[in-house]
């Protein structure tokens, strides 16, 4: 069957022309100019009006847009201001023709017409004979029409009705899926800034920089999520030339996690306590948050002091993965294992284990927050406690080494910049204090 050749079909170029200009509208105005610019072209009429009775009493309305041609066959002319920005601006309207057909709700043809005396329209419509009135529906109620002349009073039949019933509630909906767009990108905007200023409290909460302490050298990484976290690690110098080593991390993400992360900050930089070793410093916090009674939020942690003289590291854990020690000197990983304990903030009364173990100069201890072991790749498979341990194994357990090797690992395995979850490393290995050999 010979096919009739499209290119050919003036019509068909100018509605194509039409349909592409508002398929790149990212505001209702934008399709409304794209659409009315071209489809008088398609299907002539001499006037258009557009009302709407949103958010307005029984019997008024606005109207949104005013055009027509002013003589046969020329073009037309808008009076536009944009009603999604300017609605207030609009005067409210009532009576009149327009509001006779607006107080019906139905689809009309009105012929013939009568215009001369109309207290809404005056004069600028007087010699039209004929109207389309057509209601549009949002959530199921009339709140926008369309009411379309032209000066024939013969100039609309039933078919131009059902046609135009349908295509501009059509239209209608594309504009308020844009208004929808709109709203949500504004939202986005909004909420993005909200998130970037969590993000800057959470890193203001952070030490500035690594401590100096006697017998170690640190490197720390914190990569945070596209959504605010909840990771937070931090060192506390303590009497006696001890320190504090603590890395935690809050369920879930955004807001609720950050500030909760923020409150453990406050519970444990005001506890006079924290020399009185990891355990009761955990079961102080961990008393503390549950008394704040915060559904479906809880807190893993892992505390150690570390004293430099006898590099004898003390340690809690609550609910926290357990730190693996890199032995620079053999290649070997293992476990700094442990009674888990139960994450912080579930109930009051709990505690903690606590143990000991002595460091030897060439390990090195890596904390790290379970963003790290729980990252997927594109088959949702997790990089996981092995992946971890072979990143350990590549490197030579420097502190920096470390940081770049599961780094590196991480993105081989996810192929991705991005993290679901905030991944922190808190490595920290034990040399010679200065001034003194090897042994």
């Amino acid at each position: 069957m010979p096919e009739a050749p499209v290119e050919s079909n003036l019509r068909i170029a100018i509605l194509l022309e039409m349909l592409e200009e508002v398929s790149r509208a990212t505001e209702p105005e934008q399709a409304v100019q794209a659409y009315s610019a071209r489809i008088g072209r398609i299907r002539p009429i001499d006037g258009v009006v557009s009302a709407s009775v949103r958010n307005l009493p029984p019997g008024q309305f606005k109207i949104t847009r005013l055009g027509r041609v002013l003589e046969p066959g020329g073009p037309f002319r808008h009076r536009i201001i944009d009603p999604w920005k300017n609605w207030e601006r609009l005067p409210v309207r009532s009576g009149g023709f327009l509001g006779g057909l607006i107080a019906a709700e139905e689809p009309r043809i009105i012929s013939p017409l009568d215009l001369h005396d109309d207290p809404v329209l005056g004069s600028d419509f007087a010699d039209m004979r004929s109207c389309l009135a057509i209601p549009i529906f949002d959530g199921g109620k009339v709140l926008n029409w369309v009411f379309q002349f032209k000066r024939d009073a013969d100039g609309f039949s039933a078919t131009d009705l059902e046609q135009q019933l349908l295509s501009v509630n059509l239209f209608g909906s594309m504009t308020k899926n844009l208004v929808s767009i709109d709203q949500i990108r504004k939202l986005n905007d909004r909420l993005q800034q909200q998130f970037e200023e969590v993000a800057r409290v959470q890193q203001a909460l952070l030490p500035k920089a690594n401590p100096h302490i006697p017998g170690l050298v640190f490197a720390t990484s914190y990569l945070t999520s596209e959504q605010a976290g909840g990771d937070y690690y931090d060192f506390f110098e303590l009497p006696g030339g001890k320190w504090g080593i603590l890395i935690a991390d809050v369920a879930g993400h955004g807001p609720g996690a950050a500030t909760v992360m923020a409150m453990l900050h406050a519970i444990l930089h005001g506890h006079p306590g924290l020399a009185d070793g990891p355990a009761r410093v955990l079961a102080y916090a961990n008393d503390r948050l549950a008394a704040a009674e915060m559904e479906r939020s809880f807190v893993t942690a892992f505390f150690a002091v570390y004293d430099p003289a006898t590099r004898v590291l003390s340690y809690s854990r609550a609910g926290h993965p357990p730190p693996r020690i890199k032995d620079t000197r053999s290649g070997d990983v293992s476990i700094l294992d442990g009674d888990a304990g139960i994450p912080l903030g579930i109930s009051a009364g709990e505690r903690f284990a606590q143990h000991d173990v002595a460091l030897r100069v060439g390990q090195t201890v890596v904390l790290y927050t379970d963003g790290v072991t729980e990252a997927f790749n594109a088959h949702r498979e997790m990089f996981g406690t092995e992946g971890l341990d072979a990143a350990l194994r590549k490197c030579t357990g420097e502190p920096d080494c470390v940081v770049d090797s599961v780094h590196a690992a991480l993105f081989q395995h996810t192929n991705s910049r991005t993290r679901d979850d905030d991944q922190t490393l808190v490595v920290l290995k034990v040399i010679e204090p200065e001034g003194k050999s090897a042994a």
